[in-house]
């Protein structure tokens, strides 16, 4: 994977085997422990536990183990993303099924940014966060890497804590007070990030910088969701994002960068980011045709299906052939093959993972 990341693999992409549907030939499809709503416990019972999530994970890194690929074994403490916000007050609503959701801190006025408390890094659920990575690592003695919690990103923390439709109105009437907030969250993260890293540390374990696959070197970039971006244009993004974003770049040695949605638009500000390291993103959201003619070889690249809505495969063999077919190399090209999450309907074909391997070269 460090010759992926730093995008000297020539011979072939790397990739994983995630969940490939409900029907695999050559395997038992695997649920992602962090991000599937199945399991034999609720998601609430699951979050709550930390021996059951443990477990859980524990099951589908066994699981992972029995596929090919450049699978790295990882346990993450992620429990969605209320962990910065409920730091700053927002409300966690947790839900039997699905990942909680958090209430926005502040109303209506964006003068009441002035009234918030800088957060220790134990308020909220980010106690639990923590808590939950010793837990992880004592249990295996330090054998397993810990992922990055999911801290999500400066914007989308931002937009949480004062409501998605208050933060974006706010960015026109009230610029001072949302880069007030962007500097608290920015400053709350990188606290935060470093004593995740020691508490797994503590332990003899190896701490990855992102939530999200494939395994990252530790002190090579951090993981940033960046979801909200989608929303605001380059321009307005470079104002009040990039600053932070630079800021955790220069901190912690570059930016992994991950959105949902289409973000084709945040090329020109995501080229202002310093160190820009890899982009993981859905195929059939971003889309994956004009992220790969951008990018592709310039970057480390990891693309999944996504939410397969407005584009559609037919299948996971087909989603392999047309990244392929795209790539204009398979330097830092990496192929998650996984629709965690995804649409998938009665008609999604078996998967057949002998034909995967043989596309990827892995045969």
């Amino acid at each position: 994977m460090t010759r992926v990341w730093n995008l000297e693999n020539d011979e072939r992409p790397g990739f994983i085997i995630g969940y490939v549907g409900p029907r695999m030939k050559g395997g038992t499809p695997v649920p992602s422990a962090i991000f599937s709503t199945e399991g034999p416990d609720s998601v609430r019972d699951r979050l709550h536990d930390p021996e059951k999530f443990l477990q859980a994970q524990l099951t589908e890194i066994r699981a992972q183990l029995q596929l090919q690929g450049d699978y790295v074994p990882s346990l993450c403490p992620a429990i969605g993303v209320v962990g910065i916000p409920s730091a700053f007050g927002g409300e966690v609503i947790w839900w039997d099924h699905d990942l909680p959701a958090v209430r926005p801190a502040i109303g209506d006025d964006p003068m009441a940014v002035y009234d918030l408390p800088k957060p220790s890094i134990r308020d909220g659920e980010l106690g639990r966060i923590l808590d939950y990575t010793r837990y992880f690592a004592e249990q295996t003695g330090g054998q397993i890497p810990i992922r990055l919690g999911d801290l999500q990103g400066p914007l989308d923390n931002a937009a949480l804590i004062f409501g998605h439709n208050n933060f974006l109105m706010a960015t026109l009437t009230n610029p001072e007070e949302v880069h007030h907030v962007m500097g608290m969250v920015t400053d709350l993260m990188i606290e935060f990030i470093h004593a995740q890293r020691d508490a797994a540390r503590e332990f003899g374990a190896d701490f990855v910088p992102s939530l999200h696959q494939p395994w990252l070197p530790d002190g090579f970039a951090v993981g940033v969701s960046n979801d909200e971006c989608v929303m605001m244009s380059s321009d307005m993004h470079k104002e009040f994002h990039i600053p932070y974003l630079n800021r955790l770049a220069e901190e912690f040695g570059g930016i992994y960068h991950h959105s949902c949605g289409k973000w084709v638009h945040q090329f020109p500000s995501l080229e202002a980011i310093h160190n820009l390291r890899g982009l993981e993103f859905g195929a059939s959201e971003a889309t994956y045709e004009p992220v790969l003619d951008h990018f592709n070889g310039k970057v480390f690249t990891s693309c999944r299906i996504g939410l397969q809505r407005d584009m559609k495969f037919d299948g996971m063999a087909d989603f392999v052939r047309k990244v392929l077919a795209k790539a204009k190399t398979t330097r830092g090209l990496f192929i998650n093959v996984d629709v965690t999450n995804g649409i998938v309907g009665d008609d999604w074909p078996e998967t057949d993972l002998d034909e995967i391997y043989a596309l990827l070269g892995a045969n």
